[in-house]
């Protein structure tokens, strides 16, 4: 009795576990447009012509967003990731991979996501791709070198991501799910 009740409920896990996996396969496009569109929308509001850009206005755009990123990925049905060649915090680094994904981006204007799937560590994952895009307000802070604030130069000292122009590409988000 007790070894088919153990049975039963890892069945259970299984299951459950693999229809997670695909409904983050399905959410993936919707979890990087709420992202995508959290920034876009927050900066635009935040980041007005002419006025100060400070850690204030920061962390109201960029830490907003994160904060939204960080709760999705505490839910653990997936993990989304930015990364960038040119980027502030190393963390957001790009793989070998994800650089291969933003060359793409890059050479194919047309491309507006790309669903890829590979391995890490013994275990197979999918991931679902969107670029992002620098937009007018971004270029406050990712604009010339020399105009970027003062807390951008404190806090990130070895700071890669400037010199854009609207319309560059900045980088990617990927959402990572499981796959079974």
């Amino acid at each position: 009795m007790q070894k088919r009740l153990s049975v039963a409920i890892a069945s259970v896990l299984v299951l459950s576990f693999g229809a997670a996996a695909v409904a983050a396969e399905t959410d993936g496009p919707a979890y990087a447009e709420e992202i995508i569109s959290m920034r876009s929308s927050l900066a635009k509001t935040f980041v007005l012509p002419g006025a100060e850009v400070n850690e204030d206005t920061f962390k109201k755009v960029c830490g907003a967003a994160s904060k939204r990123v960080k709760e999705i990925n505490e839910k653990g049905d997936v993990k989304i990731r930015h990364a960038a060649t040119k980027y502030r915090n190393p963390v957001n680094a790009a793989t070998p991979e994800e650089a291969a994904i933003m060359e793409r981006f890059m050479k194919e204007a047309d491309l507006k996501e790309v669903s890829d799937s590979f391995e890490k560590d013994g275990k197979r994952f999918s991931r679902y791709t969107r670029p992002i895009y620098v937009e007018s307000a971004c270029l406050a802070c990712h604009g010339e070198r020399d105009t970027r604030p003062a807390f951008v130069l404190s806090k990130y000292p070895d700071d890669r991501a400037y010199g854009f122009k609207a319309g560059d590409l900045r980088g990617i988000i990927s959402v990572i799910s499981p796959k079974e």
